[in-house]
């Protein structure tokens, strides 16, 4: 989950689309919650013509944010946010990963680092952590 003003969604996105590789491999989803905008701004999305959305916002890996709570629940991790890292968090946004499960894995403020957390979410899935070395380049580790 990514929620901020307009332009931490954008950046996160294309860092999204940047990596989607990662995501093409996995079962991971990106819903991106844009802060700022009221329920008619929120329902009135492009769907063709001039007003086509970016194909960052297109991609598979990308869900749209559907039912009730998100407002409330993304206001709560804005505010706890806020306390920890100070007002700038309303316009670097923030990134949740969560579980299938719903337990929130890592929190984090500004930009995403997608790799980072693509691992992450593997790794809690599968309990293996991920070879970060790349074997063609072993002798120089030791």
């Amino acid at each position: 989950l990514v929620a901020g003003p307009g332009r931490a969604i954008r950046d996160a996105l294309r860092g999204a689309q940047l990596n989607k590789v990662n995501f093409a491999m996995t079962n991971i989803l990106v819903v991106p919650y844009e802060t700022g905008l009221d329920e008619a701004e929120r329902a009135s999305k492009p769907s063709g013509g001039f007003g086509d959305r970016p194909t960052y916002e297109t991609q598979a890996y990308v869900a749209e944010a559907v039912g009730e709570g998100w407002e409330s629940l993304i206001e709560a991790e804005m505010e706890t946010a806020a306390e920890q890292a100070g007002e700038k968090v309303r316009e670097e946004g923030v990134a949740l990963v969560i579980a299938n499960d719903g337990k929130v894995l890592r929190r984090g403020v500004g930009r995403v680092p997608w790799r980072q957390m693509v691992d992450e979410l593997e790794e809690s899935v599968t309990g293996e952590k991920k070879e970060t070395s790349i074997p063609f380049l072993e002798f120089l580790e030791g």
